[in-house]
């Protein structure tokens, strides 16, 4: 004979929890004894009426049953007698929940997946979204990018003819494909700046044209921010600033919320490190190509970071910490190219 186990019981009529009493009629039913108002009620239910929801967590099995009745038990194991189906998985899955051992693998492996998505999930998806956009989402995004800059920045100061003069020479050595619109703006707090946004336009401040000392130098920098046009890497940067909504975008197509998350992302996400040697080496073989002395981007390289003091500035953060490879780096890199590309037609 089985003793009568003591649960809660909800009657399906009413939020009202009863204390009541369960013990099993046979193999196919239970019966529960509770009081509803200073008299005994009595209920049968079959086995096949119930849905046990096993234990998790803190919470204790709980039965749901067909009528709306709700039967929670006191303990966390559900008694052998209770003869529903899947009662010994629910168990099984409930003891490994308590099992130390696979708690800890669990982690790690919730942890790895994760930092896995973070290094190579979320740069994949970016690359896939940003080459599948259609044009004019593209146009709608570098339109208020093109904005924000607006407000930051003023007219420009230079000469109209001094600026169709590099516009031509942009078009003559520079532009591959479908030419970019290039825009001229006072810089401010900007300073010495080329920015390259997703509706093919570059922004290329009066600060960095001062800053040039020959039209090749103008070249060289409008070569690499053609390099970042063309690879799409404000836009790879900006979609790797979502995280994991980037790979939901991948997987769904629908990217209707990027107008308003992407445009100020496509600005402050800077550039990683690799898109910048990418953009670099874009503009070296290009420039190897149209027989432009190389040595034009190492000297402009050079000017730019004595007229930014990052030499000065190098050891607070090393240049690990920072977005882009250092400029002594960059330089390195384009007096390598040189060298071993001399005597190459």
């Amino acid at each position: 004979m089985h003793q009568a186990l003591a649960v809660i019981f909800y009657d399906g009529v009413s939020s009202k929890p009863h204390h009541a009493e369960i013990l099993p009629i046979d193999q196919q039913c239970i019966q529960i004894r509770y009081q509803l108002e200073n008299r005994a009620e009595i209920r049968r239910y079959h086995y096949d009426q119930m849905i046990l929801i096993g234990a998790l967590g803190k919470t204790n099995p709980v039965v749901e049953i067909n009528d709306d009745a709700r039967i929670e038990f006191l303990q966390k194991e559900v008694p052998e007698w209770f003869a529903i189906r899947h009662k010994g998985f629910n168990h099984k899955v409930w003891k490994l929940e308590r099992t130390p051992s696979l708690i800890v693998l669990s982690v790690i492996v919730v942890f790895s997946l994760a930092f896995a998505a973070l290094k190579w999930g979320v740069p994949a998806a970016s690359h896939f979204v940003a080459f599948k956009l259609p044009e004019n989402t593209l146009n709608a995004l570098g339109n208020q990018a093109k904005d924000y800059v607006f407000d930051m920045t003023t007219q420009s100061h230079l000469p109209f003819q001094q600026q169709e003069q590099i516009r031509r020479n942009y078009q003559n050595t520079v532009a591959e494909g479908r030419p970019a619109t290039i825009i001229f703006r006072q810089g401010d707090t900007l300073g010495a700046n080329a920015l390259a946004l997703p509706n093919n336009t570059i922004i290329v401040t009066d600060e960095l044209i001062e800053l040039a000392h020959s039209d090749q130098e103008i070249l060289a920098v409008l070569a690499h921010e053609q390099g970042h046009l063309v690879q799409r890497h404000s836009l790879q940067q900006a979609l790797s600033s979502l995280g994991f909504s980037v790979i939901y975008i991948a997987i769904t197509g629908d990217s209707s919320d990027l107008l308003h998350s992407l445009p100020l992302s496509l600005l402050g996400a800077g550039y990683s490190r690799e898109f910048e040697r990418e953009a670099d080496l874009y503009a070296l073989e290009l420039m190897h190509k149209r027989h432009l002395s190389i040595s034009h981007f190492a000297n402009f390289l050079q000017r730019l970071s004595d007229e930014s003091g990052e030499e000065k500035t190098k050891g607070a953060g090393g240049d690990f910490l920072s977005s882009h490879p250092a400029t002594e780096k960059r330089i390195q890199m384009v007096r390598d190219f040189e060298a071993s590309h001399h005597n190459k037609p």
